[in-house]
């Protein structure tokens, strides 16, 4: 913030969780219906988050993803009646809320799920059993004084497509020790998908107009899922440039998975090593021999890198580069960024929990 220019100061859009008393909004289930594959594309980002954050293959992940993408589905046929994560659970739990949605809704397929087999289901399979189990994964979202504000808006505070186009810029603060460590990552999770829905809708703008948009995601390991293989392979025809930085290549394998790991090192063309510890080196010497060994990977010296370009889909030689430390930019810029971006895309909270609350009246 502190080095950004003043005469970008208008184009900043400061995103801050923990700033409670101007809220910004983030729908996550909101889709530009200019491009109907984003409500599929949105319903998919949203299971493989949960299942990321809660690990649902070990847990029933079938009858979650199948209640989930219904209801999903069912909520986003009508936005107008609301289709944030607080009428997931509601249409649910809500007979009367269920059916004004079902009344509403134009997809035959949702509407004989939910009346022909979800609501007529006895036994372990009954609603009643299954509503406890799926809710319990949204609650912690939904019923929290920080989330709640945000994701329960139904309109989102910036529009992503717009930013790239525009070369906008967006700045989130996911601190966890502000905003929670499982709050921190559905947000950061769901910003990345939808910055990749925004740049797959692209295609209807010619390749030599699209205006490059860069993405830097730190300690990314926490930020993604499957979904970074299509980041890593299509984004970057639809002129989005990727820069992911984290500490150690443990962080990429989970519970012995390693798509995540080896769609980096399928994909990644340009690698940029500080100091790294001896058991990294023995992976990354490979990319960086003959002119770095092992020793010299884990010896780098303070603002110093090795690097290993991608030019013209042609690796260059290893070379090592000087990094000069930032000026420390202007403190009192940064702050009336901070404020003009709230005062500009943030909503007074009191209003935002009214709408909420009045919302939650609807059946």
């Amino acid at each position: 913030l502190a080095g950004i220019p003043k005469e970008r100061a208008e184009e900043v859009i400061y995103f801050a969780p923990a700033d409670t008393a101007r809220p910004l909004g983030l729908n996550l289930l909101e889709y530009d219906e200019r491009y109907p594959e984003q409500k599929t594309f949105v319903i998919n980002e949203m299971i493989k988050i949960f299942d990321k954050l809660y690990d649902l293959k070990q847990t029933g992940g079938p009858i979650f993803e199948q209640y989930m993408r219904n209801a999903m589905l069912l909520i986003m046929d009508d936005p107008a009646s609301g289709s944030t994560l607080m009428e997931i659970s509601k249409v649910l739990s809500d007979p009367n809320f269920r059916k004004m949605k079902l009344d509403k809704c134009k997809d035959p397929t949702v509407v004989a799920f939910w009346r022909q087999e979800a609501e007529k289901a006895g036994g372990e399979a009954a609603l009643a059993n299954i509503v406890p189990y799926i809710t319990s994964k949204l609650t912690s979202f939904i019923s929290n004084a920080t989330m709640r504000p945000i994701i329960g808006q139904q309109q989102s505070s910036f529009n992503l497509r717009d930013i790239m186009d525009q070369q906008k810029i967006l700045l989130l603060n996911l601190s966890k020790g502000q905003v929670g460590e499982m709050n921190a990552h559905l947000l950061g999770m769901v910003l990345v998908g939808k910055i990749l829905a925004a740049s797959l809708s692209r295609t209807d703008v010619p390749r030599e107009q699209r205006k490059d948009f860069y993405l830097y995601i730190d300690e990314f390991q926490n930020f993604i899922t499957d979904s970074i293989s299509i980041i890593l392979s299509e984004a970057r025809k639809y002129n989005l440039n990727l820069i992911m930085a984290h500490q150690y290549l443990g962080q990429l394998v989970r519970n012995n998975d390693t798509t995540i790991k080896d769609a980096v090192f399928g994909n990644v063309g340009t690698m940029v090593l500080f100091q790294i510890g001896s058991e990294d080196s023995e992976t990354m010497v490979k990319n960086f021999t003959p002119v770095f060994n092992e020793f010299d990977l884990i010896n780098i010296e303070k603002y110093n890198a090795y690097v290993k370009l991608l030019i013209d889909n042609t690796t260059s030689r290893p070379f090592s580069m000087a990094i000069p430390k930032l000026p420390d930019g202007n403190a009192a810029v940064a702050q009336k960024i901070k404020e003009l971006s709230r005062l500009k895309y943030g909503r007074d909270r009191s209003v935002v929990e009214a709408e909420i609350f009045a919302r939650s009246k609807n059946t």
